[in-house]
């Protein structure tokens, strides 16, 4: 899959959006969500290969996720190890139990802070929601979020 967000082209690796739908709230279940990780390449091509996915460290209801950030580190570090530094953090992603996610109020506070907090290797982050629906995505360029068109940052899909 390819979004166009910005200047960025945003390709999506079937494997990740098989891992995204996965864990899709169709039924009862909590939210889930892990980091992003994938290579950046010249002409603001991103490809996303990879996801975490949720592990027995991290917090989640029907309406929250919350990762653990030492596991996310280390998956990160072990990531950029194995792939010679090209495999790098690109943002994070999680669930919605709504058709059409959009972000809410925490969704944007939390990639805020991971931009500000974090040290990333490139000048944006990304934003992924998988709704039971529809994939939300955005970058974050510190200063704004920026979403991809059309449908004000919604693209369907059905892998």
């Amino acid at each position: 899959m390819e979004i166009k967000i910005d200047k960025y082209t945003i390709c999506i690796a079937e494997s990740v959006l098989k891992v995204l739908d996965s864990y899709k709230q169709t039924g009862n279940q909590n939210e889930a969500g892990g980091i992003i990780l994938g290579r950046v390449y010249e002409n603001n091509v991103v490809c996303i290969t990879e996801l975490s996915e949720p592990n027995e460290f991290d917090k989640s209801s029907r309406y929250s996720f919350v990762r653990d950030k030492k596991m996310a580190q280390l998956i990160v570090d072990e990531a950029f190890d194995r792939s010679g530094g090209k495999l790098i953090y690109l943002g994070e992603w999680h669930t919605h139990p709504e058709r059409h996610p959009m972000p809410s109020w925490v969704d944007k506070r939390m990639i805020k802070q991971q931009f500000k907090k974090n040290i990333i290797n490139e000048s944006f982050l990304i934003l992924l929601i998988q709704g039971t629906k529809s994939l939300y995505a955005a970058i974050y360029n510190g200063k704004k979020l920026i979403v991809s068109l059309p449908k004000k940052g919604i693209t369907l899909h059905t892998p």
